[in-house]
């Protein structure tokens, strides 16, 4: 068990990583409250409903719903990621029961998604 404890916190910090280069190569010229903002979150990719997309995952709901109220600079970075011509993104937050609430950039609404998957990085064990 502790060992994929170690391994969860493995993926975050090279999630991290990869999203502070994201926000530095990406988003250097947006004002300096969304970088900083971004910087206490962690961009992954998610599968909804069989399509990949861009998945913003904040810390909690304040920063969810700041973002959610200034997609577009997420959404032709987005397009980068998906497999379709979607520029979909999902800004996400755990709820206090551990449920995923997220907003979705295309039919700009808040949804509950139980099945939620954010990809963290393999290894081979």
């Amino acid at each position: 068990m502790d060992y994929l404890k170690n391994r969860d916190s493995l993926d975050r910090s090279l999630e991290k990583a990869l999203t502070n280069q994201l926000i530095d190569r990406y988003f250097d010229h947006t004002e300096s409250w969304l970088r900083a903002i971004l910087r206490k979150c962690i961009f992954s990719l998610a599968y909804l409903q069989g399509e990949t997309i861009l998945a913003i995952e904040c810390p909690n709901l304040a920063i969810a719903k700041r973002l959610s109220r200034k997609t577009y600079p997420f959404l032709c970075f987005a397009e980068h990621f998906s497999n379709s011509e979607s520029d979909q993104v999902l800004i996400c937050y755990l709820d206090r029961n551990e449920n995923w609430q997220c907003f979705d950039s295309t039919q700009k609404l808040w949804m509950p998604l139980a099945d939620f998957v954010s990809c963290s990085a393999e290894t081979d064990d």
